[in-house]
């Protein structure tokens, strides 16, 4: 079941990098260079997200001993990229304190740690 919310958490973010990125970069970004920049990097992301879903959704019908593995060393850079996030979004509320769309918001670092703890959770502790 892991492997079906793991591709579902990235599937989400197709959502966010190819829909709600392009209104933020308008919204944020003065500069046509730069908004164009952005957008093709959002649009990147995005279709890195597909993929990463795609593989996840796939990987639901490995064997124990390999997706224990997998969800450890997938576990193991999601706490890498929870520390990433909370040190961004500590440093743009540093730095632009009244721009509140620039950072991750709380409930999606919430979602992210959650994630984090269930991934690592079930390759420590899964017998089955």
């Amino acid at each position: 079941m892991v492997f079906t919310v793991l591709a579902v958490w990235w599937a989400f973010h197709i959502i966010i990098l190819w829909i709600l990125n392009p209104m933020a970069v308008e919204a944020l970004i003065n500069d046509d260079k730069a908004q164009l920049m952005n957008r093709s990097l959002g649009y990147i992301a995005g279709t890195m997200s597909m993929l990463i879903a795609f593989i996840f959704y796939m990987l639901r019908e490995i064997d124990h001993s390999k997706a224990k593995q997998v969800l450890l060393g997938t576990g193991i850079i999601m706490v890498a990229a929870v520390g990433i996030i909370i040190a961004s979004n500590m440093s743009v509320a540093e730095k632009f304190p009244t721009e509140t769309m620039m950072g991750t918001p709380p409930p999606a670092v919430g979602l992210w740690i959650l994630l984090t703890v269930y991934t690592l959770y079930v390759a420590l502790n899964s017998d089955k």
